[in-house]
């Protein structure tokens, strides 16, 4: 009866929710079944899970519907209210990190970035909020105007508008990157080996419900009352929370604009990384490479952290979203399934809004993890995917056994770079682009902490070949796969007749004469010309190996396949002890006295008489 009653709240949420003037409820509740997690956090927005208490916020209409399932709730101080922030009113102020910017204050500190560093940084508008306001985020590289063939990193922070302990730390680290940039050597590296995304707020009107002079009023959703971050579309293109909001639909734009391979959302309220899957149980196929890019992370801060930071949710600071808790319509989700990123949720303040004053003990904590997690960019699999011409193709890069529709990757179209990320093990890549044939790359190396390049090429360059036939007989081979194989095509009006050592056509002769349909790849061919001519065709080159050619007991018509002359005895070696005598137009050779030719060259056919039945193939 309790889920029937769920999912009624549920549609009737749909229909009400959207109003711009609304009240905020922090509460909690006890649940003995964490099974009706799923349900409820499509009503309200499950924030921390503590043993059987669950932690949560509502607008009007969701704690309206919430009341209606029964559960007993205890209404709690708003998260952000813990402490009156200390804001600063300049950048200067900003830039001593221990203060929280007017909104003024921080547009104009991203701003700011730019200006000194227009080499480095650039500042980009992804968008306004409901609001009015701006989401902005640094683009960081040593070739910030030039698109590179290099792995694009994304840090984002409060999307939640009340954990702001993100929102500084983030602002500071694009400050640390750019004047570090030349001097600090690990910095250095990361400039040059990646592109750089931090956007410090995604949900300034949650940050500054209260006005853009104060985070004080600080609150969790969006000025609409959704939470954004259940507000992304679940993997089957269904919706968690009603319809999508302009700050969801801005980040969704920008992700897919771009080809970001790592990322990471930071937030405040526990301290642990958070990595996939959110909405199911069912584990990442990628689940230990996660665990490991986690603890690099966790065990970061364990280390520059106090006694006991990191560790409120796990021992070992990091979780499985769906073991903590499940959620759906999660950026995080979103970003993997959708995107093709790997993207992790990082709480890193049980304080959502702590004190100004403590601001650098957090970026004391972070600081090395915040640079360990973006090298790990760094590693993995590093491949450029290319047509024939070298020109850069979209195409998707698949783990055979491993992957599944949620998992795979896929290449930057306008430099057809790729990176996947894996756990120590040798793997087959399964290539798909539009317009080739799936193409198997087998035995990729992957090792710890190591970077594996990787370019791989679909299709082969068309192979041109010059045949020069003489007025009268000739004989003659094709070393390519033709294509298009009618003889007028090849030929043009020049021919008279071509015969193999059974069938004939003349274009001359009525068609029931005509016994030869059409030129097969691999054969070799009697061709009688009017006239001197030059033929010029294209196609993909046969590789000698693959093609063997079945010889009978005595004279033989065979094709020379290898794109290069070569002596027969090299040649033939495959077959010499069974060959009797070769022939060509005006010569002949044997094995025990040679002859008046030696070599064997493209374009050419032979008769070859050998002793039994054997298959030819050149080396």
């Amino acid at each position: 009866m309790k889920r029937l009653t769920i999912l009624i709240l549920l549609m009737l949420l749909a229909v009400v929710i959207g109003a711009k003037e609304w009240n905020q409820y922090y509460f909690k509740f006890e649940l003995l079944d964490k099974e009706e997690l799923k349900n409820i956090g499509r009503i309200v927005s499950i924030d921390n899970v503590k043993g059987n208490w669950v932690y949560a916020y509502a607008n009007d209409d969701e704690w309206k519907a919430f009341q209606e399932l029964g559960y007993k709730t205890r209404l709690l101080p708003s998260p952000a209210s813990q402490f009156s922030p200390v804001m600063s009113s300049s950048v200067a102020q900003t830039r001593l990190w221990d203060s929280y910017p007017t909104y003024e204050i921080y547009v104009s500190t991203m701003n700011a970035f730019a200006t000194a560093y227009p080499d480095l940084c650039q500042i980009v508008d992804a968008g306004t909020t409901i609001g009015g306001r701006k989401i902005l985020l640094a683009k960081i590289s040593d070739n910030v105007a030039t698109p590179e063939a290099e792995p694009e990193v994304l840090y984002t922070g409060t999307i939640h508008g009340d954990e702001t302990t993100g929102f500084i730390l983030l602002l500071r680290l694009i400050d640390t990157l750019l004047s570090g940039y030349g001097s600090d050597p690990r910095i250095t590296s990361l400039v040059n080996n990646l592109e750089i995304w931090i956007g410090p707020n995604t949900n300034p009107d949650g940050t500054y419900y209260g006005g853009n002079s104060t985070v004080s009023g600080a609150r969790r959703y969006n000025a609409n009352g959704y939470d954004l971050n259940r507000n992304f579309p679940n993997y089957d293109g269904s919706l968690n929370t009603g319809a999508i909001q302009t700050e969801t639909n801005l980040m969704m734009n920008f992700a897919n604009n771009h080809h970001f391979v790592l990322a990471a959302n930071f937030h405040g309220g526990a301290e642990v990384v958070n990595y996939p899957w959110d909405y199911t149980y069912t584990l990442h196929p990628d689940n230990n490479w996660w665990i490991n890019a986690s603890l690099v992370y966790a065990n970061s801060v364990q280390a520059n952290g106090p006694s006991g930071y990191f560790t409120s949710v796990s021992s070992n600071g990091i979780t499985n979203g769906a073991a903590w808790y499940v959620i759906g319509g999660g950026r995080q989700d979103w970003m993997n399934y959708s995107a093709h990123c790997r993207e992790v949720t990082l709480e890193i303040s049980n304080t959502k809004l702590p004190a100004a004053s403590t601001l650098p003990n957090y970026w004391n904590y972070n600081y090395n993890a915040m640079l360990s997690y973006l090298e790990q960019a760094n590693y993995g699999i590093h491949g450029v995917v290319s047509d024939p011409y070298g020109n850069p193709l979209s195409a998707t890069i698949s783990i055979s056994g491993h992957d599944n529709a949620f998992t795979t990757v896929i290449t930057d179209p306008a430099k057809g770079d790729f990176y996947r990320f894996l756990s120590p093990g040798t793997y087959n890549l399964t290539i798909s682009a539009a317009g080739y044939p799936d193409k198997v790359v087998s035995n990729v190396v992957v090792n710890a902490n190591t970077q594996t390049p990787l370019n791989i090429t679909m299709g082969e360059l068309p192979h041109y070949q010059e045949i020069s036939l003489q007025p009268g007989w000739n004989l003659m081979s094709f070393n390519i796969n033709l294509g298009s194989n009618d003889f007028e095509s090849v030929f043009g009006t020049g021919l008279q007749q071509i015969k193999n050592c059974s069938q004939t056509y003349s274009p001359a002769m009525a068609e029931h004469f005509n016994t030869l349909p059409a030129l097969q790849t691999a054969k070799g061919y009697w061709v009688n010309n009017s006239s001197a001519n030059t033929l010029s065709v294209q196609g993909q080159l046969l590789s000698p190996t693959s093609h063997s050619q079945a010889l009978v007991s005595g004279w033989n018509l065979v094709s020379y396949l290898p794109d290069s002359s070569m002596a027969i005895s090299t040649a033939l070696a495959g077959i010499i002890d069974r060959v009797q005598e070769v022939r060509s137009l005006n010569g002949s050779w044997t094995p025990s006295l040679g002859g008046s030719f030696s070599t064997l060259e493209p374009g050419k056919a032979y008769w070859i008489k050998v002793s039994e039945p054997c298959n030819l193939v050149y080396p």
